[in-house]
């Protein structure tokens, strides 16, 4: 099967699946600028980004914007099209940029820090991080999810979305996790 008759079929699902309403009548005029413009737009930003795959997810978020949103005067349609695949290229190009810039930084600030670090600092860092684990390991799964998901950096929102609870609900949840943690945590070193 082509790549165009795969991404159709993908086009046509999310279509029908994602339960958005089209302006009445306009359904032949997309699926006509589907097959009049698919194969280019998915060049365009093949050429743009580099990769296949990418193009053709970039390019069905194109379609799926023009399905949501359509511009008004659609007599230009092939240009509002071309405008949105190299808006959503040039945006992908940027973030793929930041994130290797964030992982070279990263990548550098960890190089520095082991510069840093004498042999008996990296041992204490090192029986520091199993203790956490271990005292993770013996509190409640959703109370040790919810800490780690908090100290990687996760909104209440996420949080709540990813555990399954209210979002109001989180920061009593986070402030019980931690008394535990710590509770837990000061056992254990006392123990040793």
């Amino acid at each position: 099967m082509s790549t165009q008759r795969m991404s159709k079929r993908r086009w046509a699902v999310s279509i029908q699946g994602g339960g958005a309403q089209a302006v009445s009548g306009a359904d032949s005029d997309l699926e006509e600028a589907f097959e009049q413009h698919w194969s280019s737009v998915c060049r365009t930003l093949y050429t743009l980004v580099g990769d296949w795959a990418e193009a053709e997810d970039l390019a069905l978020e194109t379609f799926w914007r023009l399905y949501k949103r359509p511009p008004r005067d659609l007599r230009n349609v092939g240009g509002w099209l071309y405008r949105v695949a190299t808006n959503l290229g040039l945006n992908a190009l940027r973030a793929r940029k930041r994130r290797q810039r964030h992982e070279e930084e990263a990548g550098a600030l960890r190089l520095q820090r082991r510069d840093v670090l004498s042999p008996s600092e990296e041992v204490e860092r090192r029986e520091t991080r199993e203790r956490v684990r271990h005292v993770l390991a013996q509190m409640r799964p959703r109370a040790a999810r919810i800490l780690i998901l908090r100290y990687a950096d996760h909104a209440y929102a996420e949080i709540a979305d990813i555990v399954g609870v209210a979002p109001g609900s989180v920061g009593t949840m986070l402030a019980r996790a931690e008394r535990d943690f710590e509770r837990r945590y000061r056992a254990l070193e006392d123990a040793l």
